[in-house]
């Protein structure tokens, strides 16, 4: 039987001055005052607080780390990682997922990905464990006997694991609550793009950290005051304020793992092209989809480690690891490349290659845009002169995102 890791950290243990000072300070605020200014810099900056997120915030929280495309056979394996704990992505011999922590239960060293073909082999002794995590092999660890012992004692931890529509989530909690029911407001916007029965083209996350915090990375993408100012002549043609119309916010409620908006598009069917988003979208507009959806473009964030954009042609997604306070790693078609889903009519088209790189190409000018923005934002954190900050009307999703981490900061802060 799988054995659940909980690799939680210990409530009684003292905080480090830094985090004290931190949660004392968020702990002051009402929802009110949190949803109407920014958090306290060091939340940002001091690596204490990130260690905070990552034992008791990042690892009891669903996290994305890839598609079933990745491990679509029998032996395939995805090496990640979450919360700082290394993980495996198997797809065994009888076809179930499982993520498996990567740590050898001999002596502790990390289990990469096999060849294909081969087991879960640590690189210290060779212990090797098959891909539901069974041990299969431990040489030089006694006679059949013993081995036998091993065989019916040891495994690699098993972590919970949830399928939603292709993406695949791990959560080191054992006792978190499920994940489908925290995106049931994302529901609707499926139903039109499965139909066609998606596929996956995944990104690679850059392996060069970004030099921001990982809440500055997402706050950037949500934001939905900045496009008309920062991103000039590659975001034009999906504005927030668009006369009568723009920009919509969807109730955020307790509990939920997804913060959403849509802004209009100034024609039907539009999408992303070589110099942004525009009229003549690269990926063809999906026939299935409701005609509010081939209007609009939505962006949904799921934190900490998810973003996604559902266009007329494609549904384009980022995955981002936070490494460091001041160090995150993401991939996407702004950051690398890839990070689509699309319908098999758009991957069979001759010129797929030519029409990838040209949306890559906007991406590309858009983050150009971008980079400054995250890396001023993240630099003003240590000024002596940051301001609580004031938000506008257009920025509702800002305070819906410390609406959440506000609930998970104050969950750690109760343990």
């Amino acid at each position: 039987m799988d054995q659940p890791i909980v690799p939680l950290a210990s409530p009684s243990r003292p905080r480090p001055p830094v985090v004290a000072a931190l949660l004392a300070e968020i702990a002051r605020l009402d929802r009110d005052e949190v949803c109407q200014r920014m958090l306290p810099a060091g939340c940002y900056t001091a690596p204490e607080f990130f260690a905070f997120e990552q034992n008791e915030v990042f690892s009891r929280t669903w996290i994305c780390v890839g598609r079933v495309e990745q491990v679509a056979e029998p032996g395939d394996c995805l090496a990640t990682e979450v919360a700082g704990e290394p993980v495996l992505i198997t797809r065994a011999e009888d076809g179930t997922l499982h993520a498996l922590s990567a740590i050898c239960q001999h002596r502790g060293e990390i289990i990469p990905c096999p060849e294909k073909g081969k087991g879960l082999r640590c690189p210290l002794h060779f212990w090797t464990y098959d891909f539901a995590g069974r041990l299969t092999s431990a040489p030089r660890m006694g006679d059949a006997e013993a081995m036998l012992g091993l065989r019916k004692s040891v495994r690699l931890p098993a972590l919970r694991l949830e399928l939603w529509h292709g993406f695949i989530f791990v959560n080191l909690d054992p006792s978190a609550q499920p994940l489908a029911p925290s995106l049931a407001k994302l529901e609707p916007l499926w139903r039109g793009y499965e139909a066609t029965g998606l596929s996956a083209v995944p990104p690679v996350l850059s392996d060069t950290p970004l030099p921001w915090n990982w809440k500055v990375h997402v706050e950037n993408f949500t934001d939905a005051y900045h496009p008309e100012y920062v991103h000039i002549g590659t975001h034009d043609f999906a504005p927030s304020v668009l006369g009568s119309d723009g920009v919509r916010f969807t109730e955020m409620k307790p509990g939920d793992n997804a913060i959403v908006r849509s802004v209009p598009m100034r024609k039907p069917d539009g999408g992303m092209m070589q110099d942004g988003w525009g009229e003549n979208a690269a990926f063809p507009a999906i026939a299935t989809l409701p005609a509010e959806q081939r209007a609009r473009i939505t962006f949904a964030m799921l934190p900490p480690s998810l973003t996604m954009m559902f266009a007329a042609g494609t549904v384009a997604y980022t995955l981002i690891r936070p490494i460091g306070a001041e160090a995150t790693l993401a991939g996407s078609d702004r950051v690398t490349y890839g990070g689509w889903l699309l319908p098999k009519s758009t991957l069979e088209l001759p010129d797929f290659l030519d029409r990838c790189a040209a949306v890559r190409e906007g991406g590309s000018k858009i983050w150009t845009q971008d980079v400054p923005i995250n890396r001023g934002m993240q630099a003003a954190k240590h000024s002596r002169f940051l301001p609580g900050g004031v938000y506008g009307p257009l920025e509702t999703t800002l305070q819906q995102f410390n609406q959440w981490l506000l609930e998970k900061y104050r969950r750690a802060m109760a343990d």
